[in-house]
């Protein structure tokens, strides 16, 4: 009685033609890696290589500043109808300068409002401020963030409005200055060629951000973490003050991604690739069953 054996049938095959076997073995793991890239290219955003900076990276490199808020300084008293100097722009208006910045090039300065999440912690020294301080400003240059070219010498300045006034009457509640955390509305004021070309992040608008009624604003002294850590370092650069500290969470809807049609290339040409490896399979396949 004659008897088929599938798996003796297999092993004598893959015996008698290992070369075969092996060629197999290979095209098919190339047809699962660009099935699997091919799905990947698919599903997943990828970040845009000819973008250098987006939002997301600009507003990460304030995280390595830290700021001084020194108990000298003095305080200088703000009315809460503080209006936009004629010199700048609304954000609404630095919205548009992103779509065009070459034609603002010696427009001014911009000004763009976002929010981020801004530390103040006070040194044991630190009695905090009798008045209600509301705004914070500083003024940096681009190479303190980290920015090149003519970038690096253009002035950046920062201001922060904060939710609620900061006093000392926290201070004298817990019988020192404890940490405090805001969420901050930071405006920045600089030349249209410091931002980034790409989709900004909401803006929050300074003049209705804060609800006291009176507002005090005082000056903030900025250092870098090349000042941090070089060998002229001054422990007692923030002596009798607080030190503020910048923090931006990632949003995904800042990175710039591959544009659709470069996406629909490269799926493209991965579809291409997977039907000449599906052909070679078929040229393989029809070998397999020919008669010896």
């Amino acid at each position: 009685m004659f008897s088929i054996n599938p798996l003796e049938n297999l092993k004598v095959y893959i015996s008698s033609r290992p070369p075969l076997v092996v060629f197999m073995i290979s095209v098919s793991a190339m047809a699962i890696a660009f099935l699997t890239l091919g799905y990947f290219f698919k599903i997943k955003e990828i970040k845009s290589p000819e973008m250098a900076e987006d939002w997301n990276t600009f507003l990460l490199r304030f995280n390595d500043l830290d700021l001084c808020v020194s108990e000298n300084e003095t305080l200088k008293h703000l009315t809460n109808d503080t209006t936009t100097p004629e010199s700048t722009m609304t954000s609404g208006q630095a919205r548009a300068s992103t779509q065009s910045p070459q034609a603002l090039e010696d427009s001014g300065p911009v000004n763009i409002s976002v929010t981020i999440t801004l530390t103040l912690d006070p040194l044991k020294p630190f009695g905090g401020y009798s008045r209600n301080v509301t705004h914070l400003y500083s003024t940096i240059l681009g190479h303190q963030i980290g920015l090149s070219g003519r970038e690096a010498h253009e002035e950046i300045n920062i201001t922060f409005t904060l939710p609620t006034a900061w006093s000392s009457d926290d201070c004298a509640l817990h019988g020192h200055c404890e940490q405090v955390v805001f969420t901050a509305c930071m405006t920045l004021t600089a030349s249209p060629g410091v931002f980034p070309v790409t989709v900004q992040p909401p803006h929050c608008v300074p003049d209705t951000y804060s609800n006291a009624t009176l507002w005090y604003k005082i000056f903030t002294t900025a250092r870098d973490a090349n000042t941090k850590y070089a060998q002229d370092y001054n422990p007692f650069w923030c002596y009798k003050g607080a030190i503020g500290k910048v923090y931006h969470a990632l949003n995904p809807k800042l990175t710039v991604i591959v544009p659709d049609v470069s996406e629909k290339n490269r799926v493209y040409v991965c579809t291409r690739v997977r039907a000449c490896i599906c052909t070679c399979v078929c040229m393989c396949c029809n070998h397999w069953y020919r008669p010896c």
